[in-house]
């Protein structure tokens, strides 16, 4: 998985970003997340080693702007940019996650036609209120390649049988020390709801407060990963 982080910094959306793992480590760093700026990382796609190749292969999907928002509004003035970089490394797909939906529309270049098919981009819907929000706007948005991510998932969710246009919905409880508690029968509810529209499934995480046929488990980050994965129910 290759990141690229071009900017750091976010503001709090809504309920999932209580415990952002972004705001507490920057804490514990001493920085102030809610300042947006640029990293080392700004141009990395367009950068090459010394035997001139591309520090990113031709061929990579790139986890984009992990650690914040792309369509932040501080983004706004550097965006440009951004997409440019994207629109001159035609051998790259890239990733990105975001809490904005109502702001993609209008922050799409003019030669979105040239990027859209190696563009996906995620929606983070992590309880009933942001999906009833989100999920209609996320719909209506010109984008070849939509998903959802419910984390951390907050509570049992309803797509209400209207999963048009969507890709894959990927769920995961809360990681770090105050985790709220995700239950399994939420993951198995969502699963129903992907193969009664028929597209992709992936359970990510179980979060740090596991509940499970009536039992609690505590579980560091790596066991939330590991579990999931011997749950074998992605598809």
């Amino acid at each position: 998985m290759i990141l690229w982080n071009l900017i750091h910094g976010c503001h709090r959306k809504s309920e999932g970003c209580r415990y952002c793992y972004i705001f507490t480590r920057d804490e514990q760093n001493g920085i102030d997340t809610n300042i947006i700026r640029k990293t080392a990382s700004w141009n990395l796609p367009m950068k090459k080693d010394r035997q001139g190749v591309w520090k990113i292969p031709e061929g990579s999907v790139v986890m984009t702007c992990f650690s914040s928002d792309f369509f932040l509004e501080e983004m706004d003035a550097w965006r440009d940019e951004a997409w440019n970089m994207m629109r001159l490394r035609k051998d790259l797909g890239f990733y990105m996650v975001t809490k904005r939906p109502e702001r993609i529309v209008n922050c799409l270049p003019d030669y979105w036609n040239e990027l859209k098919d190696r563009v996906i981009i995620c929606c983070t819907m992590e309880n009933q209120r942001r999906v009833d929000e989100r999920l209609p706007l996320f719909q209506d948005l010109p984008l070849t390649h939509k998903e959802i991510i419910v984390e951390p998932m907050l509570e049992q969710i309803d797509f209400h049988g209207n999963l048009d246009g969507i890709e894959k919905v990927t769920v995961g409880g809360e990681s770090g020390i105050n985790a709220r508690p995700c239950r399994y029968e939420w993951i198995l509810d969502v699963r129903r709801q992907c193969a009664e529209a028929g597209i992709h499934f992936h359970f990510m995480q179980t979060g740090a407060r596991f509940i499970k046929d009536g039992r609690t488990f505590h579980l560091n980050h790596h066991l939330q990963i590991q579990q999931a994965r011997k749950a074998r129910i992605d598809f």
